[in-house]
């Protein structure tokens, strides 16, 4: 959902590979359903899994509390845009367990009930990563590692409750060095990820507002919590149009989420999770942005669904040279 940078910080960090990968987004399309009609079948499949899945994620607690190093399960991108500076593995590693965070779709299809039943967070630039605050100290992670390591106020963080879990899922701005909250999948231990979006974000933003040392760490480093809204074009308008300001910073909004008001957290590709950039939105909402915005768009973008095709051809080509490099790889070793 977000710009990933050429390489995590160089600070606090290790060279070691993150079990914590997966932190781009997917084009999504199924060519036997439309978009809409998979958004009402995830609908209903979750409320029928619902019993299951609880049992399900019921030990991915010690997955974040367990200190030794696992890799995860990593499929072949199919998204090169939001890869395009996070050297991607084309290789599939098996593992028994893993663990990837929540990707958004294209909004190809505008849901018709977007008004009222879908929320709205922008995303400002930045790279994802996954905040895990843990036995006194928080750390941030992303497909290659460790990015950062702080103290938080964050339950388990290492400031002043010291005790508990918690599993944040984040956008990382260097510039401002500001962590920007987009969701919660643990609180102090408690598991958020069978909990609806609604929940989850009035949840996170009760906890913010009780605790104003919430934003502070040991370091020049903030949180900041994302404000969300209803998906209602007229409020999207008006937002698109004031500063999103970080420790002084202004940070410029790169694209913006749309969450299903009944989406659970799930550790996979989701219709219920929607995604446009911000230039996207006059195309798609009939949204208008402001100029630097518009600067941002691609000199060669006609539309969204060019765009996919063109990614999609992009892809394409490299698993293509992957194939034909590891052919030559094997011919070597047997020549």
């Amino acid at each position: 959902m977000s710009q990933p940078e050429a390489s995590a910080s160089s600070e606090d960090s290790e060279d070691f590979t993150s079990e914590f990968s997966h932190l781009y987004k997917n084009a999504g399309r199924n060519a036997d359903l439309s978009q809409q009609e998979r958004r009402e079948f995830y609908l209903n499949d979750q409320k029928e899994r619902r019993h299951s899945l609880v049992d399900k994620h019921r030990d991915f607690s010690e997955l974040f509390l367990n200190d030794e190093r696992q890799e995860v399960c990593e499929d072949l991108v199919v998204s090169s845009e939001q890869v395009e500076d996070m050297d991607v593995d084309v290789h599939r590693r098996k593992n028994k367990r893993g663990f990837s965070l929540m990707h958004s779709e294209w909004l190809v299809d505008v849901p018709p009930d977007l008004e009222e039943n879908w929320l709205a967070k922008f995303a400002p630039e930045g790279f994802r990563v996954l905040l895990i605050a843990k036995k006194f100290q928080t750390v941030l992670l992303n497909k290659r590692g460790k990015v950062l390591t702080l103290r938080t106020h964050l339950p388990g963080g290492g400031l002043s409750r010291n005790h508990g879990l918690t599993v944040l899922d984040c956008i990382y701005n260097k510039v401002s060095k500001t962590i920007f909250v987009l969701d919660c999948l643990y609180w102090n231990t408690m598991s958020m990820l069978d909990s609806e979006t609604t929940f989850r974000f009035y949840w996170l933003r009760n906890q913010f507002e009780e605790n104003a040392k919430m934003h502070e760490t040991n370091k020049a480093h903030k949180l900041q919590l994302l404000e969300f809204m209803p998906a209602d074009k007229g409020l999207i308008q008006e937002k698109i149009f004031q500063d999103l300001l970080a420790s002084s910073h202004s940070v410029l909004y790169h694209g913006i989420v749309f969450y299903h008001k009944e989406l659970h957290y799930t550790f996979e590709q989701t219709p219920l999770l929607g995604w446009l950039y911000c230039y996207m939105l006059p195309e798609k909402l009939a949204i208008d942005v402001p100029d630097i915005i518009l600067s941002k768009m691609p000199k060669n973008y006609h539309s969204l669904e060019k765009y996919l095709e063109a990614l999609e051809d992009k892809q394409a080509n490299k698993l293509r040279s992957f194939k034909e490099l590891r052919q030559a790889s094997k011919v070597m070793d047997t020549s």
